[in-house]
């Protein structure tokens, strides 16, 4: 057996480091219609803790919108590991090219030292998020 990730073993914060998947479809019911919802699962890497946030669809501006809700409550976040879902990799890719586009210096350092680092596995080995794909 493999030896287990630096992220599992360092008595951080809990979210610090952070797996995060999506689940669904489920079915709502909202007035007379019935609407799919999905649910977005952040699992803390160290103490297993979890958070889910509910997301209308799987695009990339839903994602952002729950992750920038997890945030707000989440601060200590460090690494976001995920899977190569489509809306993973549009959110990271739309966050780095926002982040290129921002004028003001002070605003830059602050985000600089709060950065989160997205890290993502190989495209076809759901089996390597192992402790967040369960």
């Amino acid at each position: 057996m493999g030896e287990l990730p630096d992220e599992r073993l360092q008595k951080v914060p809990p979210f610090t480091y952070t797996g995060m998947d999506c689940f669904g479809p489920f079915v709502v019911k909202e007035r007379c219609s019935e609407l799919k919802r999905y649910g977005l699962l952040f699992t803390c890497l160290y103490n297993r803790a979890v958070h889910i946030e509910v997301i209308d669809d799987l695009t990339t501006d839903a994602f952002i919108n729950s992750l920038r809700c997890f945030l707000a409550i989440r601060e200590s976040v460090k690494k976001l590991f995920c899977d190569y879902g489509t809306n993973f990799i549009g959110g990271k890719n739309e966050l780095k090219r926002q982040f290129e586009f921002m004028s003001h210096e002070s605003l830059k350092k602050y985000l600089a030292n709060k950065q989160i680092e997205f890290l993502t596995t190989t495209p076809t080995a759901s089996h390597q998020g192992g402790i967040w794909e369960r």
